[in-house]
Order: C-alpha cells, then sequence, then structure tokens
C-alpha cells in the first residue's frame, strides 16, 4: 500500500476511532502496485474484502491509443500489472498471434527502453481499441487477480485474519506501547 495513503488513515483512525471501512476506503482505496497498472474492482468489493480481511483485486495494465494518421492507430500499454513478466507476456502475445487466436491483432511491438512501452498494432482502423484490449485482458496476464489475505500476528502474539480496521488500530495501539516503554 502506499505509505502516504496509510499514515492519512493512521491519523483519521487517531481522530475518529470509530471510523467506518468505507471512509478509511476513501483513503487507502486499494493496493499499491510498484509497476502500476489499473484496479478494476468496483468500490463495494474493495470494501468487501477490507472487511473480511481476505479477497482479492483485478488489475489490469494500463493503456492509451496512439494516432499514426488517416484513421489508423496503435495501442501503447505504459504500465503492466505487478509480477508479470515482460517477456513472457510478449511471447505470449505472439504465440497467440501466430496460432490465430487474436484476429483483430496485426503485430505487437516491445518498444521499452527505462519504462514499459508495448506496442500493439490492430488488423485494420476499423478495428475498436476497447474490443481489442478486452481480448487480450482474456487471454493474456494484462489483466492479472491478487489475492489478499490480512493475515496479523495480534497483541496477544496469536495470529489471526483482521479486516483494515483493526490492522491500523493493532499498529496504533503497538506504537503506543513502544513510546510508554521509551518513555
Amino acid at each position: 500500500h502506499n505509505v502516504g495513503e496509510v499514515c492519512k488513515a493512521l491519523l483519521h483512525l487517531i481522530k475518529f476511532p470509530k471510523a467506518t471501512i468505507g471512509k478509511l476506503v476513501d483513503i487507502i482505496p486499494g493496493p499499491d502496485f510498484p509497476t502500476g497498472g489499473t484496479l478494476v474492482e468496483d468500490r463495494n468489493a474493495v470494501i468487501a474484502a477490507y472487511n473480511t480481511g481476505r479477497g482479492g483485486f483485478r488489475v489490469r495494465a494500463k493503456w492509451t491509443t496512439e494516432k499514426l494518421g488517416r484513421g489508423q492507430y496503435n495501442i501503447v500499454v505504459t504500465e503492466i500489472p505487478y509480477h508479470v513478466q515482460k517477456s513472457r507476456l510478449i511471447e505470449k502475445i505472439a504465440e497467440l498471434l501466430n496460432a490465430r487466436k487474436l484476429p483483430m491483432l496485426n503485430d505487437v511491438v516491445d518498444e521499452s527502453t527505462e519504462e514499459v512501452r508495448i506496442v500493439i498494432e490492430p488488423k485494420n482502423r476499423a478495428v475498436d481499441p476497447v474490443l481489442l484490449m478486452e481480448q487480450l485482458y482474456r487471454q493474456t496476464d494484462l489483466e492479472t487477480r491478487f489475492n489478499l489475505n490480512i493475515n496479523v500476528i495480534d497483541a496477544e502474539n496469536t495470529p489471526r485474519v483482521m479486516n483494515l480496521r483493526e490492522t491500523l488500530q493493532a499498529f496504533l495501539d503497538h506504537r503506543m506501547e513502544v513510546l510508554v516503554r521509551r518513555t
């Protein structure tokens, strides 16, 4: 999770000890992955996962269309989901292309340097980019699922599954105990 968001949630929990999971999810909207991507779960699913301490999140690659003129375009993937190897992803797309399982796709090119840049060329300009990406999401790792399991050792040294609010409160209680011991 984003450290800044977690700190804001902790401060909110200090000011409002009976804060709801929904309010905490407003502050911490979901996990923050280092390779980027877009969280596509609806807010209710995220709240349900944080409310029980178990669940999952779907993360999709981030993409844009790049206009080439005369109505032609390319799709440029700029962020891929966490734990997806770019080389394997491109290999998988190429395999599906060779097996003719992606009829709307013409070619895929890796133009990455320091940043991810995967160029996807559609078969023709009549292909809808959203439909093409939906097809790629279904058949490749451009969309992945991450499980959430907030299994925490509580103050009595007992491991248990906690919800988001209990986890944040346990951290605040721990910090308070550490500060009292230190002083």
